[in-house]
């Protein structure tokens, strides 16, 4: 049979015990630990505002993942609120909801553009020892096309392995 604590939530079965805290992670930690990590506090520094362990801290709320990485989820959880939040007041008419909502997609439009520019353009296949050497040889005399090995069939073709 399961025991509750007062505020109807469950008692670990080791609480108490030798090597266990018997830290649970309620809804209302969870938010706080979210807001600790957008703030950007240290996971030793969110385990002492929640008076557990670092482990316990890692094991409860960053079970899959670094805080670097919870961090940035957390970001993305937190935009995703406030859009939502002014998209709701924007149907409704609020016009600086609207602004702002404006604001934020032409932030992002501009993000998108940024990546879109910043990408490398695809690398071109390397030639072998031996062909860049030919090549090399080629243009060091002034000879775009042809070649000293131009008159062998397939000189420039791909062989099958």
């Amino acid at each position: 049979m399961r025991n509750f604590d007062l505020l109807g939530d469950p008692i670990p079965e080791n609480h108490g015990g030798v090597g266990a805290s018997g830290h649970i992670a309620r809804p209302e930690l969870i938010n706080k630990v979210r807001t600790l990590v957008l703030c950007k506090w240290t996971a030793a520094a969110i385990a002492v505002e929640l008076g557990i362990s670092v482990p316990t801290l890692n094991k409860h709320y960053f079970r899959n993942t670094s805080i670097k990485r919870a961090r940035k989820h957390v970001i993305s959880e937190a935009r995703g609120r406030v859009m939502l939040l002014l998209e709701k007041e924007a149907v409704g008419g609020n016009v600086s909801a609207i602004k702002e909502l404006g604001k934020i997609i032409d932030k992002v439009e501009l993000e998108v553009a940024a990546e879109n520019l910043t990408k490398a353009p695809p690398k071109q296949k390397k030639l072998g020892k031996k062909v860049q050497a030919v090549a090399d040889a080629e243009s060091a005399a002034g000879k775009s096309t042809g070649g000293i090995m131009s008159h062998l069939p397939d000189y420039h073709k791909e062989r099958p392995n």
